[in-house]
């Protein structure tokens, strides 16, 4: 977005929920926002009364209630609804709501599988690790579609994989990347295989894509992980790190794994279904 936009000051008694996310929307630019940022993540029940008592009541907005409702009637599909909220409350520049525009005419046009992927990579950029887990699974599990090709079906194993990293499930992460390796033969993945068995000690790197990397390369990971281990002390949580590496090499590797146990933790509860 570029540019001053003039926002409502309207405040509302009674946020409208989105699950997916675990937030609330409290004014019309956050409702264009969401639409416009994770319109992947709409499903056909989007519109529905709640959301339509939320922008006629809470937002103040009656005449598009009415215009949506009248919409609704006249058997419009989801996507005209939402460009059309996008362009009543004026949020979005004309050069941004084509893009909105390319983005609904890729959902009209993609297979199934392709907008499911979609929806599961949003979940798990938002760190909602569980979920596009379950919906990577169900995408896998797909029957006869025509959509489900080497490649793809690596991109959703890799994805899968980092979602499971994030959850600090070592063993699964690496049994999704070994399996997104062996689609997509890429030597990204082989550095992503090499970190996580860095992290996790009790990994090992699969004897083949271990020979499958020149030891000089190898060499250059084990230093960028060393860098990015350094990184973590000035992180967020710099406390903690730098007094573990206050102490001696026993209590230090104790203190790791209890931080990481709380950290898991953290993760998991963050990361609920």
């Amino acid at each position: 977005m570029s540019g001053l936009m003039l926002c409502s000051d309207i405040k509302v008694k009674n946020p409208y929920p989105v699950a997916e996310l675990g937030i609330s929307l409290h004014s019309a630019e956050e409702l264009c926002y969401y639409i416009y940022n994770y319109v992947f993540l709409l499903e056909s029940d989007f519109i529905n009364e709640h959301l339509l008592y939320f922008i006629g009541t809470e937002l103040a907005l009656p005449r598009l209630e009415e215009k949506i409702r009248k919409w609704i009637a006249d058997q419009s599909d989801m996507a005209q609804i939402l460009y059309m909220i996008l362009q009543d409350i004026h949020y979005y520049s004309e050069s941004e709501l084509a893009v909105f525009k390319t983005q609904l005419e890729w959902m009209r046009r993609a297979a199934p599988s392709e907008r499911a992927k979609k929806k599961a990579d949003y979940l798990l950029q938002n760190r909602r690790y569980a979920a596009a887990i379950q919906m990577y699974d169900s995408i896998l599990q797909g029957e006869g579609d025509p959509g489900m090709t080497r490649e793809f079906s690596g991109a959703i194993q890799h994805n899968k994989g980092v979602a499971y990293a994030g959850l600090f499930e070592s063993e699964k992460a690496l049994e999704c990347l070994e399996k997104a390796y062996e689609s997509l033969e890429r030597e990204e993945i082989l550095k992503e295989i090499f970190m996580l068995c860095q992290l996790d000690e009790g990994l090992e790197v699969p004897e083949a894509m271990a020979l499958a990397v020149p030891a000089e390369r190898q060499y250059k990971w084990k230093e960028e992980f060393a860098t990015l281990c350094k990184h973590l002390r000035y992180s967020g949580r710099a406390k903690a790190v730098e007094e573990l590496w206050e102490k001696d090499s026993i209590r230090r590797n104790a203190g790791v794994k209890e931080l990481l146990t709380r950290w898991k933790q953290e993760y998991r509860e963050m990361a609920k279904v």
